[in-house]
């Protein structure tokens, strides 16, 4: 059993702590200019400003919104002792006073990868031993991750702020307007292309550390993911080809599909994994068969069932009869699970799975790069390491898309990914594929709640969250996403 974490971070010192945002991003100041300029003086403190970027999202507040925000709207968690935050998102009741909606912890980590990348420049001129190619990866992970953070922003809340500036300085504008979902991912789309050159292909240090920082194989994954969730489908191939071609990933093999992937982590098929330092967040904390926050669907079993020996099945992806989430809380194949200080779980957030898939999918809704013969053979390397037989469906667009979005929700299982899949799948040709989302009402609700919950569903624009009544108490520009705002 993994016993420690490699800390991506170290000690961050404590002149940079009074750099970043505070409790809600809205509340923004400019900081004391001697502590600038005492600070970014040489390469060691702008990788401890990194460091930080990292740091910031290796909090529950962080991870918590990444898990929750990606699950709880789609069918595949249960409430065990959920709060009543957490159970209004999982019947999509949502309103602004809901806490669970607060996006703080996301512009904390963009307001940390903007000071870096307003200082680094600074820092470099005063330090002759720090070189060009160094300062460029630097700023290139920082890149990347404030590009994650506001992807995920822009997928839950379509229209955010975008904030490219530090609020370090008096030129920041402290009451920032939404900026169209257009503009963000135009924004995203950019810093990606252009930092993915700078990045290493990977650290040689450990696989945690390989892992666990932002490299071409990360970049790549995610602007995978943009152009997908943006319809671009050829320049989602293109990237996936990019990622593919760098030679550095492979699928882990089926029988150690749950032992390497997730009981181990940072396996050959993981791109970006979080590196946990705290063993009591999200993932404990949701999971721990002693005391689990949430449990699978009732519908989990059923799910695998059609192949006997899909080696996503129970002790797994899921612990029967516990009703646990094995694929966090579980130690092998016997049962066994994780004592409440033995969650050494990395967070996931791409592995090559994950990245085949998505190139599966832009295959088949390409208009001029589409080739059905190649998504099949892509599904099918997921579903046969997985069951052992070939996938069974005719080579056809439709059917490929059915068996495309089931696999995906087998081997993604609680990863944060289903409510965003299934979003992706309806809203498609202008929500041409709603009744995806609407079935998710009669999953979800009791039968006293049906109408009341598919009334919720009914309306497209309660896909997406509404924005924290704070943040629009503290900025008179911001205007409330419309299905929230009466």
């Amino acid at each position: 059993m993994k016993q420690n974490i490699f800390k991506i971070f170290t000690i961050i010192p404590v002149i940079l702590m009074t750099l970043s945002s505070c409790t809600g991003y809205l509340e923004l100041e400019p900081k004391d200019n001697l502590t600038q300029q005492e600070f970014w003086k040489n390469k060691e403190q702008v990788s401890a400003a990194l460091a930080g970027c990292y740091g910031s999202m290796n909090q529950a507040a962080f991870t918590d919104k990444v898990l929750l925000w990606g699950e709880l709207r789609a069918e595949m968690l249960v409430s065990v002792r959920a709060g009543g935050n957490q159970l209004n998102m999982m019947k999509n009741y949502m309103f602004p006073s809901n806490a669970l909606v607060s996006w703080s912890s996301f512009y904390k980590t963009i307001n940390h990868c903007n000071l870096v990348l307003t200082f680094a420049d600074q820092a470099q001129a005063q330090d002759l031993s720090f070189t060009e190619q160094e300062l460029n990866r630097i700023k290139a992970e920082a890149l990347t991750i404030r590009s994650l953070a506001y992807f995920i922003l822009v997928k839950n809340f379509k229209e955010v702020p975008l904030i490219l500036t530090s609020t370090s300085n008096n030129q920041v504008d402290f009451y920032p307007a939404k900026s169209t979902e257009s503009e963000i991912i135009t924004q995203i789309i950019s810093d990606l292309e252009f930092a993915v050159d700078d990045l290493n292909l990977g650290f040689s240090q450990s696989a945690a550390h390989d892992k666990g920082k932002m490299t071409k194989g990360a970049a790549l994954s995610i602007l995978t993911d943009v152009y997908l969730w943006n319809e671009q489908y050829d320049e989602s191939i293109d990237a996936s080809n990019r990622l593919v071609n760098l030679g550095k990933y492979n699928l882990v093999d089926g029988s150690e599909w749950f032992n390497q992937i997730f009981f181990e982590g940072n396996s050959n098929e993981g791109i970006f994994e979080l590196q946990f330092d705290d063993i009591f967040a999200t993932i404990n904390s949701s999971f721990y068969v002693g005391n689990p926050v949430y449990a699978p669907f009732d519908g989990i079993i059923d799910l695998y069932q059609e192949f006997p020996d899909d080696i996503r099945a129970n002790y797994a992806t899921f612990g029967s009869p516990e009703n646990s989430v094995f694929k966090y809380a579980g130690v092998d194949e016997t049962g066994r699970y994780r004592a409440q200080d033995e969650f050494y779980n990395t967070f996931i957030f791409y592995r090559y799975a994950d990245v085949l898939l998505m190139q599966a999918e832009a295959y088949i809704l390409s208009s001029n790069n589409k080739d059905l013969n190649k998504a099949y053979d892509l599904i099918n390397q997921i579903h046969q390491r997985a069951t052992g037989v070939p996938l069974n469906v005719p080579v056809l667009e439709n059917e490929l898309l059915n068996a495309l979005l089931l696999e995906r929700q087998k081997e993604f299982a609680f990863e944060g990914k289903r409510w965003y899949d299934v979003l992706r799948f309806a809203k498609r040709n202008n929500f041409e594929n709603q009744d995806l989302i609407l079935i998710l009402a009669e999953v979800k609700a009791g039968p006293d709640d049906l109408e009341q919950i598919l009334s919720y569903y009914s309306d497209t624009e309660s896909y997406y969250l509404p924005i924290y009544q704070n943040e629009i108490n503290l900025n008179p520009n911001l205007r409330q996403n419309p299905y929230y705002e009466n």
